[in-house]
């Protein structure tokens, strides 16, 4: 059985391996596929710096709860 991982750390990775794989296509690709490589890197870039500023420690505390 697996170990329980947080949502938040496991989504960080995730959007990060999608901005990896989405930079490497549109460099690699021909203009239609990487132009939207390109878009879905740039989409997915700001969701992670979104999800890092607003959750700088990646815990997960209590809702409501001052840092």
């Amino acid at each position: 059985m697996l170990p329980f991982v947080p949502p938040v750390e496991v989504s960080r990775i995730v959007l990060l391996g999608m901005v990896a794989a989405a930079a490497v296509i549109a460099i690699a690709a021909e203009p239609p596929l990487s132009s939207f490589a390109a878009g879905f890197a740039a989409g997915a870039g700001l969701v992670f710096v979104i999800a890092t500023v607003k959750n700088p420690r990646g815990g997960g505390g209590e809702p409501g709860s001052a840092p």
